[in-house]
C-alpha cells in the first residue's frame, strides 16, 4: 500500500472542510502520521488559455511517488471530490 492510499482513506474521513486556508487544518493529520509530503493547488483548464470553467485541483505528494489528488469545479457550489490515490510510477 503506498502512501498517498493510506492518506486519501484518512482525509476522506476528515476532510469536510473546503481548502481556504493558508494551511488547511487537514494537513495536520498527515503531519501527525509522520509523512513525508509536498502540498500543492492548481487548475485543469484549456492549455494557453483563459478558461472560466477550469476546475481547482488539489494534490499531494509523497515521499513514495504516490499522490492524492481531489478536483472542484471552479465556481461552483458541488464541492470537492473525494481524495483519490495515484500509484507511483515506478
Amino acid at each position: 500500500m503506498c502512501d498517498a492510499e493510506v492518506a486519501a482513506v484518512l482525509l476522506n474521513r476528515c476532510t469536510a472542510q473546503p481548502f481556504d486556508d493558508d494551511e488547511p487544518s487537514y494537513l495536520g493529520v498527515l503531519r501527525e502520521g509522520n509523512l513525508a509530503f509536498k502540498h500543492e493547488l492548481g487548475f485543469v483548464g484549456m492549455r494557453d488559455l483563459p478558461d472560466p470553467e477550469a476546475c481547482c485541483a488539489e494534490s499531494i505528494i509523497f515521499a513514495d511517488g504516490s499522490r492524492a489528488l481531489r478536483i472542484s469545479v471552479g465556481d461552483g457550489d458541488t464541492g470537492w471530490t473525494q481524495w483519490t490515490a495515484l500509484q507511483p510510477l515506478h
